[in-house]
């Protein structure tokens, strides 16, 4: 199998096993391009003992998409060592049980909605893919730990997609900004919150005081709907 291989279903199967013993072990982790969703950074953060700002300053670097004013985070690869990722060590992952989406889902990708996935790499690349044993798609992600990602990325993905907050944000001078610290700098964003006094101005079901200062996930959603009223408040 090749990553131009046919698409691939939950129900289908697979052959794929990723250990210390093959030759390609953390190649995969060196020279890549790893975008961070919300999700990603409050879990890394949470995992680092970092403050959302702090992890953002030494771990990432934003880049803008032009047409849309959409920051995309991207984690920083470290430059003294061939450009590998800063949390992978000899004996691998150093962050495995909070490690990005993408590196959950490695070797696969999503095709289209999600509901199709292709391997987007090479076997003599990724000996990992010459494993005997054969594993459902559906079983390797609960495996994986990609189930808990499912509501985070589809919220994510309602939001980057409104087409009412892409036009507020590439019209406002300072909306990529804004929208990068609400969706990725919570705790800065927090901080915002109880100075300005936004709980008062946006209220969200079910999501109470405590939980703005407590629950990252609560505060996540709550910046969220901040958000979307921001096209309406002009």
């Amino acid at each position: 199998m090749t990553a131009s291989s046919e698409p691939l279903r939950r129900e289908d199967a697979f052959s794929f096993g990723c250990h210390a013993g093959l030759s390609c072990f953390t190649l995969c982790c060196r020279d890549v391009n790893i975008l961070l969703s919300p999700y990603d950074v409050i879990l890394l953060k949470l995992r680092l003992g970092l403050s959302s700002t702090d992890f953002l300053e030494r771990h990432t670097k934003t880049l803008l998409a032009p047409k849309t004013a959409l920051p995309a985070v991207q984690l920083k690869m470290d430059e003294k060592r061939d450009r590998c990722c800063p949390f992978v060590g000899s004996a691998g992952c150093t962050v495995y049980a909070d490690r990005p989406w993408s590196c959950r889902m490695y070797p696969l990708d999503a095709v289209g909605d999600g509901d199709e996935y292709r391997i987007i790499v090479d076997p003599s690349h990724c000996h990992g893919l010459g494993a005997p044993a054969r594993i459902k798609l559906a079983d390797w992600f609960r495996d994986q730990g990609l189930e808990q990602y499912t509501l985070p990325n589809r919220k994510f993905a309602e939001i980057t997609g409104d087409d009412k907050l892409t036009a507020w944000r590439t019209g406002h001078p300072q909306g990529f900004r804004i929208f990068h610290l609400a969706c990725y700098d919570l705790d800065r964003f927090r901080d915002l919150v109880f100075r300005e006094g936004l709980y008062d101005i946006i209220r969200v079901n079910d999501i109470t005081m405590e939980a703005l200062r407590s629950d990252d996930l609560a505060l996540l959603a709550f910046s969220y709907a901040w958000l979307r009223a921001l096209p309406q408040a002009g």
